[in-house]
């Protein structure tokens, strides 16, 4: 006979109860995180969230910052997956209005980066480990960049765009796009006031990527 499951995660369906578990404990830990900075938040306060005992945490991570890592690095490939089903077809559209959606993707996700790296700036060396764990395949900086160099060589294939240094063109866009997330992030600027520079700042990179009408 199965054990029965831990009060904290009946009537989560679809995984083992140590599995639900262990979800659990990840999603209250996220949520804990986007409330304050991961050095404010204890063992315990996670596991009285989590409707568990103490001493549970420690049969799924080694310790607290395990879990936090855990949870970031669970959110950011979350946030990587939504950011590689946005990317136009190259052929649909228009070449501008294209890139004007591969910039707001990639602002979006700097937007939604940012926020998991904040909360861990006074504690460098979990920063530190948050950033060597997003830098490792399957994950890495080339999820990010991969799709917009893609993208603009299958039009630049397609005779859409002229002749250009492609790793030149795609480091220009997400410049752009890293700049104005890191305003929605830590500036004050709304997403909406970001988006209404996009066809500026699109008109200004085609121009020097030999755009054809």
């Amino acid at each position: 006979m199965s054990p029965r499951p831990a009060k904290a995660v009946r009537g989560r369906t679809g995984d083992d109860p140590a599995t639900a578990l262990r979800d659990l404990l990840i999603d209250t830990a996220e949520r804990l995180i986007g409330e304050r900075p991961a050095s404010a938040i204890t063992t315990r306060e996670i596991a009285r969230a989590a409707g568990v005992s103490d001493g549970v945490l420690y049969n799924y991570f080694a310790d607290k910052n395990d879990l936090i890592i855990t949870a970031l690095v669970r959110r950011h490939t979350e946030t990587l997956s939504r950011y590689d089903l946005v990317f136009p077809t190259a052929g649909s559209a228009t070449v501008a209005e294209n890139l004007e959606a591969c910039a707001l993707a990639a602002i979006d996700l700097v937007a939604s980066t940012l926020p998991a790296a904040g909360s861990l700036l006074s504690e460098p060396a979990l920063l530190h480990r948050f950033f060597d764990e997003i830098h490792r395949s399957p994950l890495g900086p080339h999820r990010m960049v991969g799709p917009i160099a893609q993208y603009l060589a299958e039009e630049q294939r397609l005779g859409r765009l002229g002749a250009f240094d492609l790793d030149a063109a795609t480091t220009l866009l997400l410049g752009s796009a890293m700049t104005l997330g890191f305003s929605v992030t830590f500036g004050g600027a709304s997403r909406e006031h970001v988006v209404e520079q996009l066809p500026t700042i699109v008109t200004t990179l085609l121009r020097g990527l030999g755009s054809v009408p």
